[in-house]
């Protein structure tokens, strides 16, 4: 089975209960440098630390003095770019993100990048309170309840994007942010497909 990675970056981290839950189904918990104060605050302990370190409090050191920390320092990628490139190097493939919104809005927006950067040698999937981020590639298909809420967010200008499944369909269309998005579209039926073209098109899903 593909091993599974959760990390925690240093946004704003989901609700307790919702990261306790993600660390069960996950076979090693990361913290992308400040990612790790909010665990300390929310009494979780990582398996290790990842980053440049500047971000980390003294007192989160001292409690996690017997967790791992892995120093990387590429002024080229940001915290949480090191800890998935150092996670894939562990060979985790499936790698979910917690805490990549929030706090700085130029992080927030950098983050998303990173769904499409790493792909294919990773499937990242960026989890919130409400639902989840994923990067669809070329075609994506998924089960969800009827009545599920999805977006197609184009991360760069998406074309030949087709659907079938939800409620407002599109056939070889284009979607580009500030031209046309794929904001609250509806499951009607299943399976929904999702194939583009050309472009970097995130699939978000609500949460039933």
């Amino acid at each position: 089975m593909p091993k599974r990675a959760l990390i925690l970056a240093n946004g704003e981290p989901p609700k307790k209960s919702l990261l306790q839950s993600l660390v069960k189904q996950a076979d090693i918990f990361v913290c992308a440098d400040g990612g790790a104060n909010a665990a300390l605050k929310l009494g979780l302990k990582p398996d290790a630390i990842v980053g440049d370190m500047d971000s980390i409090h003294a007192e989160t050191r001292s409690k996690f003095q017997r967790v791992p920390m892995h120093e990387v320092f590429d002024e080229n990628s940001t915290d949480l770019e090191k800890v998935i490139m150092w996670t894939i190097k562990q060979h985790y493939e499936h790698i979910t993100v917690a805490g990549t919104a929030g706090k700085r809005l130029d992080h927030t927006v950098g983050n998303l990048g990173v769904l499409a950067k790493f792909y294919p040698d990773a499937i990242i999937t960026f989890i919130d309170n409400l639902g989840e981020l994923d990067y669809v590639g070329h075609e994506r298909t998924f089960e969800s309840p009827l009545h599920t809420v999805v977006s197609l967010i184009p991360l760069t200008k998406c074309e030949g994007v087709t659907t079938k499944g939800l409620e407002y369909a599109l056939e070889n269309d284009s979607l580009e942010i500030g031209v046309r998005e794929g904001t609250s579209n509806v499951v009607v039926s299943n399976p929904v497909v999702i194939t583009v073209k050309k472009g970097n098109l995130l699939l978000y899903k609500l949460r039933p």
